[in-house]
């Protein structure tokens, strides 16, 4: 039996996420993400699954929910203590208090309105760049360890679906590769109930804060949004539930927004989900994942940023 298929006879009763992702296909690549070994401090993690060496597991927090990875470390690495070293994680945003008390459903209507009328250049071809973070933890014995791995994607996608992806990790050279059309090939909805409807087909959870965080970062990775999609993104943002308005802030391609964000345990973990979006134009500049409460078994203080997505360019030509 492959590795990649014991550990998800392993986590079949347990998985947290599991009703978070409906489509096998992409539950099986999200779990091949997980398997990953022999990695050590020089080397970038790559796609391949090997097979699993004893008692040294890769867990990457960006593609698998907390919960679930706190699972496969205690399914798999029975006895022993982890290491008490905490990672260094990115330092919190700072944010501004909301200069008046408006709710932020209020507050991200009032963008939405103004960004459906706005007029944009279109053309048959999507270009989207963006940078994303994670936090790798490498679990071997009784030491758990944890380091930074940082990405840059630019996707350029054609109106026949073909397209190019250039991806470079931290410090790397680029590399260049044919474009995989991904859940989303089709223009999505300009009504926020029908892209809920469209979005709920491959995460059933997009209804709750974790899973349209999961949602919306497969979208915007796809897609290049107009005026319209972007107010209807907005507005399935307003409908969820304890979404509040942080404030203002700086983001970390230092670009000012207005922060909302809504809190969440469906991963597992008491996460907060954070959307940063310019009120000018209605785009999401970044998202974040934030452990609130408890770290599980991983090797991070609370709080902490377990991820973040930087969404640089999305435009058509």
């Amino acid at each position: 039996m492959r590795t990649v298929d014991s550990v998800k006879a392993l986590l079949a009763d347990s998985d947290p996420a599991a009703d978070l992702v409906g489509n096998p296909a992409r539950r099986q690549r999200d779990l091949e993400k997980i398997v990953l070994a022999d990695w050590t401090d020089a080397a970038v993690p790559r796609p391949a699954v090997p097979v699993l060496r004893r008692k040294r597991l890769l867990v990457p927090l960006g593609a698998l929910a907390a919960g679930a990875a706190a699972a496969l470390v205690f399914g798999l690495l029975p006895g022993g203590t982890a290491s008490t070293a905490h990672a260094v994680t990115p330092p919190l945003l700072s944010y501004q208090a909301p200069a008046t008390t408006t709710p932020a459903p209020q507050l991200l209507e009032e963008i939405a309105q103004r960004t459906a009328a706005l007029s944009e250049p279109d053309g048959p071809d999507a270009v989207l760049e963006w940078k994303e973070w994670s936090l790798v933890t490498r679990i071997d014995g009784n030491r758990v360890s944890s380091r930074v791995m940082a990405e840059d994607r630019k996707v350029v996608i054609h109106a026949d679906g073909s397209g190019t992806l250039t991806r470079a990790f931290e410090g790397e050279k680029g590399k260049t590769e044919p474009h995989e059309r991904g859940l989303f090939p089709d223009p999505v909805p300009a009504d926020p109930d029908a892209l809920r409807a469209v979005l709920r087909r491959s995460t059933p959870g997009v209804d709750d804060p974790a899973g349209a965080a999961e949602a919306l970062r497969g979208l915007l990775r796809a897609q290049a949004l107009s005026p319209g999609q972007r107010a209807a993104v907005l507005r399935l943002i307003a409908a969820l539930p304890g979404l509040r308005h942080d404030g203002t802030v700086v983001d970390r391609a230092g670009r000012p927004g207005e922060a909302v964000s809504a809190e969440s345990a469906r991963s597992g973990l008491p996460s907060r989900y954070t959307f940063i979006i310019d009120p000018a134009t209605g785009r999401i500049l970044g998202d974040e994942d934030m452990l609130t409460e408890s770290a599980g078994a991983l090797n991070v203080p609370v709080p902490s940023v377990i991820s973040y997505t930087s969404y640089l360019v999305a435009y058509r030509r």
